[in-house]
């Protein structure tokens, strides 16, 4: 014979505290029956649609605060990963204006000798400087080999890799002795060292154009 549960045990059941409400039930149902259609039936039975709901609307609640969570942590990723590249990019347009003025400067000088220290995003490796109209030879042949993917722009300066230079791969320095710079090696290329890119700029007496070491 079925146990039959007797509902005027839960009268007050909307007077109970949850913990007081678990409590009763374990009392009243066995456990062998807890998993079966009885249990269901009886919480059915016993709980009232106010308890109910609040048990319903809990885990409602729980499921949209994780995709909250979710949602906020997405966008704030989203947002960090912008900004950095946002400050990878300035980094990219400073040192440009930066080594543009240096070197209108020395051309400008009837003699200059200086270093040039530029700073620069980890994920540029060289500071590149090619003439596209020359084939490549020397140890960076390889990279002027992908530079080579610029012919016929207005170029003399790279950064490579030419993917990680926030579309600005390529830029035109004016006044550079491009023969000189490349006269050993094309592209002559400087290495990037800790974010750091270093030149010594240097204009003779009798130079028209500037020179790279």
């Amino acid at each position: 014979m079925e146990k039959r549960i007797d509902n005027k045990k839960f009268h007050k059941i909307d007077k109970l505290g949850d913990s007081s409400f678990v409590s009763l039930l374990n009392k009243t149902i066995p456990s062998s029956k807890r998993s079966d259609s009885h249990f269901d039936f009886a919480i059915n039975n016993i709980l009232p649609k106010s308890k109910r709901s609040q048990v319903l609307g809990l885990s409602f609640e729980s499921i949209f605060s994780i995709i909250l969570i979710v949602f906020f942590i997405v966008i704030a990723i989203i947002v960090i990963n912008a900004f950095l590249k946002t400050q990878r990019c300035a980094k990219i347009g400073i040192f440009i204006d930066g080594f543009k003025s240096d070197v209108e400067k020395s051309w400008n000088s009837q003699y200059d000798k200086h270093t040039f220290k530029g700073d620069l995003p980890g994920s540029i490796n060289y500071v590149c400087f090619a003439n596209l109209s020359r084939a490549s030879f020397g140890e960076f042949r390889g990279i002027g080999k992908e530079l080579n993917l610029f012919e016929g722009k207005k170029a003399n300066m790279f950064f490579w890799p030419t993917g990680k230079a926030c579309e600005m791969p390529y830029h035109y320095i004016a006044h550079l002795d491009n023969e000189k710079i490349t006269k050993t090696r094309n592209p002559n290329c400087f290495a990037v060292k800790e974010g750091e890119a270093i030149f010594e700029i240097e204009k003779g007496l009798n130079d028209r154009f500037v020179n790279l070491k």
